[in-house]
């Protein structure tokens, strides 16, 4: 049994690091499994991005942003209001957030953003908009714009990877057998998150695996490390 926990790493950040073991552990044809991941919640509203897009009325294109933080539906709604001033308004009945519409200077989504080559903000482009499409999902315009179902969290669920433990037969979204572990991330910002390997489950190691140092990271389905904010992640690995 190893105790993992991000404080002890040798080098890397909360969200991925690296450990050294004090002896070299030989698996000859062993199996894994994770038990009491922990972690808290520390993922902003705006993690995946800030922005909001708009045309400009003359074929290029306008950007705004709102402060880093974690919001709620109707703060949003104030933030985006103060950053572009349109009118916006959130209806907690329908989770929707509506917002006026000027005529020819209509919202873009991440889809649209690539019909442009200019017009970013610092460390934007239309391939990495750092948006605030994931948060605001897809919109309908009629006499307004209306974005039907709008969430807080960036992030739905993570994956726990590690490129020295990688598993055969365990493949992520992006078809990577560096994942060994999903998270969902259930209990809201600020709440300690918890996960483990299905019960009863051991992932099969490859044979003849000699550990002196592991890797972890904790990435979303794009694996892109995600930001614990100087908080810890700990976990307990069982070997059969």
């Amino acid at each position: 049994m190893l105790f993992v926990d991000s404080r002890m790493r040798t080098e890397g950040t909360d969200s991925s690091f690296q450990i050294n073991l004090q002896e070299s552990n030989h698996l000859d044809s062993h199996g894994m499994r994770l038990d009491k991941i922990r972690f808290v919640n520390t993922f902003f509203t705006t993690d995946l991005g800030a922005h909001l897009y708009y045309k400009d009325g003359s074929g290029g294109l306008q950007s705004y942003s709102i402060p880093e933080q974690a919001y709620t539906g109707a703060l949003l709604a104030a933030a985006i209001q103060t950053a572009t001033s349109r009118t916006t308004t959130y209806d907690s009945n329908t989770n929707a957030i509506t917002q006026a519409i000027i005529t020819g200077q209509e919202w873009l989504s991440d889809e649209a953003l690539n019909a442009y080559s200019s017009g970013f903000p610092a460390g934007a482009s239309s391939t990495a908009p750092l948006s605030l499409d994931t948060i605001l999902g897809p919109a309908t315009a009629g006499a307004n714009l209306v974005w039907g179902f709008v969430t807080m969290a960036p992030y739905e669920y993570l994956l726990l990877r590690s490129r020295r433990l990688t598993i055969e037969n365990c493949q992520d979204p992006n078809g990577r057998h560096d994942a060994i572990a999903m998270i969902p991330l259930v209990n809201g910002i600020g709440a300690v998150e918890q996960s483990a390997s299905p019960e009863g489950v051991y992932m099969k190691l490859p044979t003849d695996l000699t550990l002196r140092n592991i890797d972890f990271s904790l990435t979303d389905y794009k694996r892109n490390v995600v930001n614990l904010r100087g908080r810890p992640l700990s976990l307990e690995i069982c070997f059969d």
